[in-house]
């Protein structure tokens, strides 16, 4: 169904105007008439209805300049439909006008996007469940391998499985915290975490993939922010794999910097990659959505959209700040100094 807009006004005697007539454009059913204020239960619904009245009648009565309200309003063929109406009291002051919009679609889009968003935070908390068993038997059977070892295994072998068993350990804490955190069954923990160490932890995780792509990352000097460690870790990661799966052909070069603004740090992660094409740089945070490969090849669509809702619950943000074929991309990280 196509957008309309219309004008409308209502005057101290509590009759309502409205051009053009809604009826025909929206198949609302006026047959009795234009509504009054006082009949206004006959086509709205019953859960916008107060509010709707509220507002009209306080801006008639003075209590306020200005009014913005949505409310649904009865379809002739039975489903209801998204109005916005705004408004003013006149020159005079005698009169309320103003202006509506059939904001429908604009409605449905949010509803699809909350409904995608709680896929996804099922999704995370039936994939992180799923994980705990495995990794906890990972850790387990490493502990018995060093004990049946002994001393009869060489020292880098005794290396590799009490890395194996400590790294299975470690993911056994962040599976359990994004368990927490996609149910909203737990808040984030908020405390200082320094983003120097935030790196060191970050780079002893992902060892394995920097050294398979030849990927070099670099900081220097990185504030202490307050967030919670573990979900602060993992946007961190988030972001420098997405910067070793786009690199093109070049080895992977990430270079991390940060600055301050007010009570705000503004960490910059700039990679030297093919970049992100402007038609997809807000998209790349939707989840289930991955931005195609030259080989037809296409990643889960979380990686980023997990970003963006990590940091909104941190009271921080991320975006794109800048990409192109020649330079790489860079993303911008907010994270608050102190909470």
């Amino acid at each position: 169904m196509e957008s309309v807009v219309g004008i409308w006004d209502a005057d101290g005697n509590g009759s309502i105007v409205i051009e053009p007539a809604p009826g025909p454009l929206l198949g609302v059913d006026f047959s009795r008439g234009l509504p009054g204020i006082d009949d206004l239960a006959t086509f709205v619904h019953p859960d916008d209805l107060a509010g709707l009245r509220r507002a009209v009648l306080d801006l008639l009565g003075g209590k306020s300049t200005a009014m913005i309200t949505a409310f649904r309003v009865r379809h002739a063929e039975g489903h209801w439909i998204w109005i916005e109406a705004s408004g003013r009291m006149n020159a005079k002051g005698k009169k309320l006008v103003g202006v509506w919009a059939d904001i429908s679609g604009r409605m449905a889009s949010l509803a699809r996007k909350d409904e995608a968003v709680s896929r996804v935070h099922q999704f995370a908390a039936a994939a992180s469940h799923d994980l705990i068993g495995p990794l906890r038997h990972i850790a387990m059977y490493g502990d018995l391998l060093i004990e049946d070892f002994g001393t009869g295994a060489t020292q880098e072998k005794r290396q590799m499985l009490v890395a194996m068993a400590e790294k299975a350990r470690q993911l056994q804490v962040l599976t359990k915290r994004l368990i927490a955190f996609s149910t909203g069954t737990a808040a984030p923990e908020f405390r200082a975490v320094p983003l120097d160490e935030t790196m060191d932890h970050v780079s002893q995780m992902l060892a394995g993939s920097l050294e398979s792509a030849k990927a070099k990352v670099s900081w220097e000097d990185l504030p202490t922010i307050t967030g919670d460690p573990v979900l602060v870790e993992k946007v961190f990661a988030n972001v420098i794999e997405n910067a070793i799966a786009w690199s093109g052909e070049q080895p992977p070069e990430i270079n991390i910097s940060a600055s301050i603004s007010g009570g705000d740090a503004i960490i910059l992660i700039a990679d030297n990659g093919v970049g992100i094409d402007p038609r997809y740089a807000t998209r790349i945070f939707d989840a289930f959505w991955s931005a195609p490969k030259r080989n037809g090849e296409k990643g889960a669509g979380l990686g980023l959209s997990v970003c963006k809702s990590i940091l909104h619950a941190l009271e921080g943000d991320i975006r794109l700040r800048s990409s192109s074929r020649e330079g790489g991309s860079v993303f911008e990280i907010v994270l608050p100094l102190n909470r």
